[in-house]
């Protein structure tokens, strides 16, 4: 009987004392979030405003970084019937294509961005060696702006920035990896687009990371209609057009 009490005291001291720990954690994590300036007083309040914020957060439009006004006089002084609104049109069809690409895995549907055939091809084959895949759905695109523009080695190089948002979910093996499915992802996206304007000055065509369709094979020179390397038919590039080279979320 005296063992017996003995150790319920000793359990009460030890539960007492965990307690008063978690007590002192709690008041300073709630505290924490008042800083914050969040309106908190339990748990549960965190919680709320935690999903008050995500909900907030799907409906902010994300800024972009905007040259338009000072890039646009030099790009019409060396392409006076560039049209910044048409180049804008091409970068949402281009990344609405590689969207659809990415989620049915399908490489034909970015048939009309040779440029970009390679690497959505080999980020369709991960996907599908690693069982991942992607949705994107209700794609809205609210801001344009033109981000950077260079000239080099027979190149123009446009850069776009956009900002867009869609709800969208990421998984593997059908785990949950990101999860935009009940509020919208807000983001931006830079897109290059390039226009060769002297072709004797690009010289070897890998700088534009162009390969056969077939083989994957590097084509060495511009305009060339078959790969050298298996025969098979290559889309070539248009030379006098803007066409999408790359894409990245930021």
């Amino acid at each position: 009987m005296h063992f017996l009490a003995i150790f319920l005291g000793v359990l009460f001291g030890i539960c007492l004392f965990l307690g008063i720990i978690f007590l002192i954690f709690y008041q300073k994590f709630l505290s924490l979030f008042r800083k914050l300036g969040f309106k908190v007083n339990s748990i549960g309040d965190v919680a709320e405003e935690m999903e008050r914020i995500r909900q907030e957060d799907s409906t902010k439009i994300k800024s972009i970084s905007g040259m338009t006004a000072l890039l646009l006089p030099n790009i019409r002084a060396d392409f006076p019937e560039f049209n910044e609104e048409e180049l804008y049109s091409k970068a949402e069809s281009s990344l609405r294509q590689i969207f659809n690409a990415i989620e049915n895995k399908d490489i034909k549907m970015v048939e009309k961005l040779p440029l970009m055939r390679d690497s959505i091809s080999q980020k369709i084959h991960d996907y599908e060696s690693n069982n991942i895949t992607e949705r994107f759905d209700d794609i809205v695109f609210h801001k344009f702006s033109l981000f950077q523009y260079e000239k080099k080695d027979g190149v123009a190089t446009i850069t776009v920035s956009i900002a867009l948002e869609y709800y969208y979910q990421k998984k593997q093996n059908d785990k949950v990896l990101e999860d935009f499915t009940k509020y919208k992802r807000q983001t931006r996206y830079q897109c290059k687009f390039i226009y060769i304007y002297d072709e004797t000055k690009v010289g070897d065509a890998k700088v534009l990371a162009i390969n056969c369709p077939n083989c994957g094979a590097a084509i060495k020179v511009l305009g060339h209609k078959y790969c050298d390397y298996c025969g098979s038919a290559v889309q070539e590039v248009n030379l006098k057009s803007w066409e999408f080279s790359s894409y990245k979320e930021f």
